[in-house]
């Protein structure tokens, strides 16, 4: 599977793994739904979505939900030119663009470290979660990082995945200060939830998680590691060698009048 296929197949896994339902289905547009956090609404990869799927959609979304687009995937996986999802959200009345992210690869070179011993000034420990208690850590200092609330009762049964690894990173004060998340689908790892709270920026905390979840995914085997970038974090993952791939485009419904 071309690298570009397999970065969506990972975030729709995901998405799926958090707990979702079929939302709707014809000959051209198949939708799924988060049953509660993160609130995503997203088409099947192999059905391309128009603009009479857009209409669809929208009356099947609430205000709240968060619908993307991703460029169509070529018959080799491969991303077609981002000017289709540019042209079919213009002509849509139904949504506005909430925020954009960029689909990210890096190419694991087995015979290199990615992790160089590097003295950090502000150093951590690294913990996988095991435990309730543990999460309610993650949940919070995640939360406070992203400035939304992540459901406790999505995170807790990923637990008992072995495809999933949960992590937190401790400041020397045993403080959470970073969050962060591996799932591996096939021979790709994606990285997930990397946040910082505000009060603990600046100090190569998001950085240092990096480093430490691109090294697990070596040791886990993986030939790529995928993530979708912010235009805050894009800096951070190209300094780690992360190439772009694709945009996706998070669209909001726009709210009747009244």
């Amino acid at each position: 599977m071309h690298i570009d296929s397999a970065n969506l197949k990972n975030l729709t896994q995901l998405w799926q793994r958090y707990g979702a339902r079929s939302l709707y289905e014809d000959d051209q547009l198949q939708l799924h739904k988060n049953i509660s956090w993160p609130n995503r609404i997203w088409a099947d990869m192999a059905r391309p979505v128009c603009g009479v799927g857009l209409e669809k959609t929208a009356k099947l979304t609430s205000d709240t939900a968060l619908f993307p687009l991703w460029p169509t995937m070529a018959e080799d996986g491969s991303a077609e030119p981002q000017v289709t999802v540019d042209t079919v959200v213009n002509q849509s009345r139904d949504w506005q663009q909430a925020v954009q992210h960029t689909a990210m690869a890096l190419k694991l070179d087995k015979q290199q470290s990615l992790n160089p011993k590097t003295v950090a000034r502000y150093p951590v420990q690294f913990k996988r979660l095991s435990s309730n208690f543990d999460v309610a850590d993650w949940v919070a200092t995640g939360s406070t990082a992203f400035g939304y609330t992540i459901d406790k009762n999505v995170i807790m049964p990923l637990l008992d995945y072995e495809d999933t690894q949960i992590l937190l990173a401790y400041n020397e004060n045993s403080q959470p200060v970073a969050t962060g998340l591996l799932f591996k689908t096939d021979d790709i790892v994606g990285i997930h939830q990397i946040g910082v709270p505000a009060d603990h920026q600046g100090k190569g905390y998001a950085t240092q998680m990096m480093r430490f979840l691109i090294q697990s995914a070596e040791n886990w085997q993986a030939d790529y590691v995928v993530l979708q970038a912010s235009e805050a974090g894009k800096p951070v993952y190209q300094k780690l060698g992360f190439v772009d791939q694709f945009l996706i485009t998070y669209l909001q419904r726009i709210a009747a009048d009244g």
